[in-house]
């Protein structure tokens, strides 16, 4: 003969109201704290990780093809804009400048027989046919021989038959991508160059808190004691499948350098304000999922859900509550306890 127990599971039953009389209050020597409404900023920290920001960076390719004849810099160097870079040697531009000198021969020899033609001319020597050729060679030559030096001027800095690399921003080398010897061409990146007055600053954020930030708040990342101001320009409408977290991101003025990319940092946005009551910490308790606390009424004890702002200490700033209220602060494992029966 088979015998079934059966075991029940005590069920949860939330009520919002407890019924309590005075003289049991009185015993329990439950403390009541007088709600008092503030006007107060809310703002949000969050986890952080600085990284590069895409608008001051350089990509540096050379503007003719060659090899390096000589690198100036390496990566991790600090540089000044107009900072050499390197030196590239280039077949194009030493048989450019051997035009050029060509060209040059001609057009002085052309100017001379200008010379030569106009005052024979002016003397009625010859016929104005003939000025009028050498004028017009003239006109040639030196049509030919500036728009050599134009494409020349158009690699930049010419030294000789190589062509000076310089850095077009300040910053640092982030990347260095060519040697002594190494072939390059116009399509090929010898540097990368980061400037990094501003940086990037990605902060991680729960769906929920997320949702309370917006493109265009202030924010501002504390480091060695130094406030760094910041703007929010991009909040990701995807959450991150591994962490769980929204990247919100800051664009930061990098005071005095003191940031870099991959630096781990706390981020605080500002929200604006709020209407808020600063509550001794104990006063808020978790009750299945929620922060609640519990306001005395007549009857009893009312509980009520609030929202956490933030804590600073042994008080925390809620939202949720009205002036005048008077919140539990002592007896609040009994009160809890009658809560979840």
């Amino acid at each position: 003969m088979r015998v079934l127990f059966i075991i029940m599971l005590p069920v949860l039953v939330f009520s919002e109201t407890l019924k309590l009389d005075q003289n049991v209050i009185q015993k329990l020597g439950i403390k009541l704290h007088t709600v008092k409404i503030e006007r107060v900023k809310d703002s949000l920290t969050l986890p952080s990780k600085v990284s590069e920001y895409s608008g001051l960076v350089a990509e540096v390719f050379p503007p003719v093809s060659g090899v390096v004849k000589k690198v100036f810099v390496k990566e991790g160097d600090k540089v000044k804009k107009g900072a050499p870079l390197a030196l590239v040697y280039s077949p194009q531009i030493a048989d450019l400048q051997a035009q050029i000198r060509m060209a040059k021969v001609k057009l002085q020899t052309a100017q001379e027989t200008l010379k030569r033609e106009e005052m024979l001319y002016r003397e009625e020597v010859i016929p104005y046919a003939r000025y009028y050729g050498a004028k017009i060679d003239y006109e040639r030559a030196k049509g030919e021989y500036e728009a050599l030096l134009a494409s020349l001027r158009s690699f930049g800095e010419v030294i000789n038959d190589t062509v000076l690399i310089r850095s077009p921003i300040s910053g640092y080398v982030i990347e260095q991508k060519v040697f002594t010897g190494s072939g390059v061409d116009i399509s090929k990146e010898m540097f990368k160059v980061h400037s990094h007055e501003k940086l990037w600053v990605y902060a991680y954020a729960t769906p929920e808190d997320a949702t309370r930030v917006k493109v265009g708040m202030v924010g501002y990342v504390l480091w060695q004691g130094q406030r760094l101001e910041g703007k929010v320009d991009y909040v990701s409408h995807e959450v991150d499948p591994n962490t769980k977290r929204v990247p919100v991101r800051l664009l930061v003025n990098n005071v005095r350098d003191l940031l870099r990319p991959g630096l781990m940092v706390q981020t605080t946005i500002e929200l604006g304000s709020v209407s808020g009551v600063w509550l001794p910490l104990q006063a808020v308790q978790k009750v299945n999922g929620r922060d609640v606390v519990f306001v005395k009424i007549p009857e009893g004890f009312s509980v009520k859900t609030v929202r956490k702002i933030r804590q600073e200490g042994e008080w925390v700033l809620v939202e949720g509550l009205k002036e005048g209220q008077q919140v539990a602060t002592s007896g609040l494992v009994f009160l809890k306890s009658q809560v979840e029966r």
